[in-house]
């Protein structure tokens, strides 16, 4: 335990100092310590948004043939216009 006087609380710190003990103790406790700030679930929804929204127009635009072709089949097919060749 640390003394109440200011060498017996010196002392203390020290000693905690020196068993590196006291960067575990200025560590912020409590329910808000690891709190995020505000906005970042906005941020991170966005960023992981833009991911999705580029992965699929790079999927379109390298695929765009095969999904117009498979597009007017279905419609030819409901139609009835035929079978697909």
């Amino acid at each position: 335990m640390l003394k109440t006087g200011s060498k017996g609380l010196e002392g203390g710190l020290l000693r905690l100092k020196r068993r590196g003990e006291l960067f575990i103790y200025s560590l912020p406790a409590g329910p808000g310590a690891l709190a995020r700030r505000p906005g970042q679930n906005t941020v991170e929804y966005l960023l992981m948004l833009a991911v999705v929204a580029g992965m699929a127009a790079m999927m379109g635009v390298m695929f765009h043939k095969k999904i117009l072709g498979g597009l007017f089949t279905m419609v030819g097919m409901i139609i009835g216009a035929g079978t697909p060749k």
